[in-house]
């Protein structure tokens, strides 16, 4: 498993005065050690424009040191529009992303009576496929009919299609549609499917994005059934908050627990 950390906690829910450059969040996680991966974001808040210019030259620039970088979708283009989808593996191409994390809603999936154009999104994975860039489509709580739907429509093989599964633990963890163990269960149900992991904890109730071991997830045994899956693709630490200690505090604390450095 090859380890890294999203840029992401460096502006949620923090004072946009204190926001580091793109750039500058990327140089912030790789200043921890090596090999180290960093995932970013191609704006710096949900209601923000992409960064251009100097700015994103300098961050394609910073993410040339970093072990792997993946790609989170804007979440202004969190809705179905294979325009907007282009422009983000466009963008993915440009940063050397090789994996654009999405949501079901990006493939205009929302409700069980919703109809995705799937032969559309087929397009948009061989068009992504080009540039080297694997799509991703994270699991929301309780979303295994999402992804069911997704791979019985559109293909369950990576390699064919272009087109794999990001498994959220947090997320994971408060769903109540696999079980008593939820996250085994979503890591063991899409196995195969696995191509990228977010990494990060919470109490089992909502959506805290804590660091590793702040909340209540068995990272132990979260390890061990990666391990047994032989899963050997990348996961990010998308950390938002920690009591009483730094973001970069968070991240360092959480790659320890995960065996960083190796």
């Amino acid at each position: 498993m090859r380890l890294g950390a999203s840029i992401w906690g460096f502006y949620r829910e923090t004072d946009s005065k204190e926001w580091p450059s793109p750039a500058e969040a990327v140089h912030k996680i790789l200043s921890i050690g090596e090999p180290l991966g960093v995932e970013v974001w191609g704006a710096l808040a949900m209601d923000r424009p992409q960064v251009s210019g100097q700015e994103l030259l300098d961050l394609a620039s910073a993410c040339r040191e970093a072990a792997f970088v993946t790609l989170h979708i804007q979440g202004r283009h969190w809705s179905w529009s294979p325009r907007n989808l282009r422009s983000e593996i466009d963008l993915a191409h440009q940063l050397g992303a090789e994996t654009l994390v999405l949501h079901p809603v990006c493939l205009g999936l929302v409700e069980e009576e919703d109809r995705p154009d799937w032969p559309e999104i087929a397009r948009i994975a061989e068009y992504s496929a080009k540039f080297g860039v694997r799509l991703a489509v994270e699991n929301m709580r309780d979303s295994i009919w999402m992804l069911d739907r997704v791979l019985d429509e559109v293909g369950d093989d990576p390699e064919d299609t272009n087109l794999g599964v990001c498994i959220d633990i947090g997320h994971a963890h408060i769903s109540r549609d696999a079980g008593r163990e939820p996250i085994t269960d979503y890591l063991q149900r899409y196995a195969r499917q696995l191509v990228h992991l977010h990494l990060h904890d919470n109490h089992g109730e909502s959506d805290e994005h804590l660091s590793l071991g702040d909340g209540t997830v068995d990272w132990e045994t979260v390890t061990e059934t990666l391990k047994q899956s032989g899963f050997s693709g990348t996961a990010v630490l998308e950390i938002h908050s920690s009591s009483g200690i730094s973001l970069m505090e968070a991240i360092e604390k959480g790659l320890m627990a995960l065996g960083f450095p190796p």
